[in-house]
């Protein structure tokens, strides 16, 4: 599906692509010794070797799969390069918590140039108040970096048909579980996504002809779009969340006995050891699963489109993200670099009445009201939910509570870290940044400087 896209003032034809960069060379090998490793004799190099050219590989996969046992295709692996795919699409690709991914920052790089999507069957005036949406907005963004605001606040004026490069590498039962999801799940209806499986599906079954098989027959593309997704419109102006109302947190859910059950997982985890060692000492275990007994679930309110991403690109929680497709557009984030800068509030203000205005004017038109989840900006807010077990809370708050993490994201780590605090202090009194829990800082020539004072801090952090 040719794709028009937005860049430097020009039209040009592109498309959103999903290029499989690297697999593993012996997928169906592999996957048919796994699924032979059950109820055949010698060791696993042996059953390797004997599954190499076997014509009925293939076969015995499916019909491992057919019984129920998935877990014989997580042993082939993929890796895809999503190249200048809408935000919208890496949203919808990073909330998947079996892959992994890493993508291009919008705190460091400059996105001006970066261009945005244009949804190909737009015409005539649709086409028109689209990209005059989608113009405005980048230029807004471009002349905030021109008056000196930092890009980690810039970019919240960024559209979500801005484009995205990022990496994405998972083993095949999870693509599965992606392709269906974009083709009939979450992504029923979306254009985009539906191109994106199809490269998938074609680039996969090249290297693993059984991909396709393993799907049902329901996943055939049929060429529709599915239902337009209404937008929630309403008569509200633009409003402004300021720092001290961004990412507010409320702990909803904490274990009634955490201690004890630190205790009596310990014992389960070390049977014959009588004597429960400190927590402190518990925490500098090389596998300190007894941490994962515990579990605490938060309600986050007021968190940007950025922040989200931030947050679910930790992987073993559970969150719930409400869809971008049915967001209220009139609430956006008041970083302190703008509100303190009269030229760029102004501007700022400006464009984003401009916005709410636009989008309630292309909310009668039913063309555009089918791609409403474009029109979302970065700096839309909403409410999420997340439920995190100790040992993710401790890798969470050492990442996320440093001087170097963007300012949002912190907010909100230290103050999950606080109700923490005051729900098990024996344990989350050592949770902190890494210049706090380890004595020294792994940022190297990035890092803040004021070790000593971030360490104070989190020492007496109430």
């Amino acid at each position: 599906m040719a794709v028009e896209i937005k860049q430097g003032g020009m039209i040009m034809e592109q498309r959103s692509q999903a290029q499989l960069v690297s697999y593993n060379v012996n997928n169906a090998e592999l996957c048919a010794s796994a699924a032979r490793i059950s109820t055949t004799k010698g060791n696993a190099v042996e059953i390797f070797e004997k599954s190499k050219s076997n014509e009925k590989n293939q076969e015995l996969i499916q019909k491992v799969l057919r019984s129920g046992h998935q877990t014989i295709i997580e042993h082939a692996v993929f890796t895809f390069a999503l190249n200048n795919v809408s935000a919208f699409v890496e949203q919808f690709f990073i909330e998947c918590r079996l892959a992994s991914f890493t993508v291009k920052s919008r705190r460091y790089v400059d996105f001006s140039g970066q261009g945005y999507f244009i949804p190909p069957k737009l015409e005539g005036e649709d086409r028109d108040y689209y990209c005059q949406y989608m113009d405005t907005l980048f230029l807004a963004y471009q002349a905030m970096l021109e008056d000196g605001i930092p890009k980690e606040d810039a970019r919240f004026l960024l559209p979500y048909s801005f484009h995205s490069n990022f990496y994405c590498t998972l083993n095949a039962r999870e693509m599965i579980h992606i392709i269906c999801d974009m083709k009939h799940g979450r992504g029923k209806g979306i254009p985009e996504l539906q191109d994106l499986a199809d490269q998938i599906i074609e680039q996969a079954e090249h290297v693993f002809p059984c991909i396709r098989s393993l799907m049902d027959d329901s996943l055939a593309a049929d060429g529709s779009e599915g239902p337009a997704v209404d937008l929630i419109l309403s008569d509200d102006e633009v409003s402004f969340v300021g720092l001290q109302d961004i990412g507010g947190v409320q702990l909803l859910n904490e274990p009634l006995n955490p201690a004890g059950i630190l205790h009596t997982a310990y014992r389960v985890n070390h049977p014959g050891e009588d004597q429960v060692p400190e927590v402190h000492t518990l925490l500098r275990s090389a596998r300190p699963r007894e941490l994962e007994q515990i579990s605490y679930s938060f309600l986050i309110s007021n968190i940007t489109l950025s922040g989200i991403t931030h947050m679910v690109r930790h992987r073993m929680q559970s969150v719930l993200v409400p869809s971008i497709r049915e967001m209220i557009h009139s609430k956006f984030v008041l970083p302190d670099t703008i509100r303190n800068d009269a030229k760029s509030f102004s501007l700022y203000r400006h464009v984003l009445e401009l916005s709410n205005d636009r989008i309630k004017q292309m909310g009668k038109r039913e063309a555009l009201r089918r791609y409403s989840y474009y029109f979302a900006l970065s700096g839309n807010v909403m409410n999420i939910m997340t439920t995190m077990n100790a040992r993710e809370l401790g890798n969470f708050i050492r990442l996320r509570s440093c001087n170097r993490a963007q300012w949002e994201i912190r907010k909100i780590s230290i103050e999950m870290l606080k109700y923490l605090r005051h729900s098990f202090p024996g344990l989350f009194h050592y949770y902190g940044p890494s210049c706090f829990i380890d004595g020294q800082c792994p940022e190297g020539r990035m890092s803040c400087g004021r070790q000593n004072e971030v360490v104070e801090s989190f020492m007496h952090l109430e």
